[in-house]
């Protein structure tokens, strides 16, 4: 139970300061952002934006059940690496896409929440990815039979970030490449750690 106590203050400590920094770029007014659009294949499904917030809450209860303490360091230091870059890239480089109204009815009433706290900025590339690659890659590590739920797992919240329209499909696979170049990264450093 102290196990999970220390390891829930240390992800609120890095996640609450990382959300603050993206709620800083998110809000930021008077900049000229470069507009992207969705390809007219993706469809718009409001109702996987329980998927999406999932995607969002899930990697932090994975988090605590990491058996190993430096698998643990490990997944906090590769979210922090994978949102710097992508951060930087945001701030630096801001885009926008338009997204669809959000049609009426009660299913869709966590969309309407959703966007109406998040301006349609900080596309380009997606963030939502670094914790479920990150936790995906050092639980299966850790339990490789766990790979067998947990990668459709990633690719049902992987559709619901395109679907709910909060990024392109190049900007996931962008996000994604950069958390999973964190993770590898990140493995080495500590593997290097490790052994002395």
């Amino acid at each position: 139970m102290k196990q999970v106590i220390i390891r829930s203050i240390l992800l609120n400590a890095l996640g609450i300061p990382l959300f603050g920094i993206y709620l800083i770029i998110n809000q930021r007014t008077g900049i000229d952002h470069r507009i992207v659009e969705m390809p007219e294949w993706v469809p718009f499904w409001p109702i996987m934006t329980i998927p999406y917030i999932l995607m969002l809450i899930v990697p932090w209860i994975g988090a605590t059940l990491l058996k190993e303490n430096g698998n643990f360091y490990q997944y906090l230091v590769s979210v922090l690496l994978s949102f710097l870059v992508i951060s930087s890239i945001w701030y630096f480089h801001p885009t926008e896409m338009t997204r669809p109204v959000t049609p009426g009815g009660a299913i869709s009433q966590i969309h309407q929440i959703l966007i109406a706290h998040d301006n349609p900025v900080c596309i380009v590339p997606c963030g939502h990815v670094m914790g479920p690659i990150a936790i995906t890659c050092l639980l299966g590590l850790e339990r490789p039979r766990w790979l067998l739920w947990m990668l459709p797992l990633l690719g049902i919240g992987t559709i619901s970030i395109a679907t709910t329209w909060q990024h392109r499909p190049f900007d996931i696979v962008a996000g994604a490449i950069i958390s999973l170049t964190a993770v590898l990264l990140t493995r080495k450093l500590f593997m290097r750690f490790e052994q002395g």
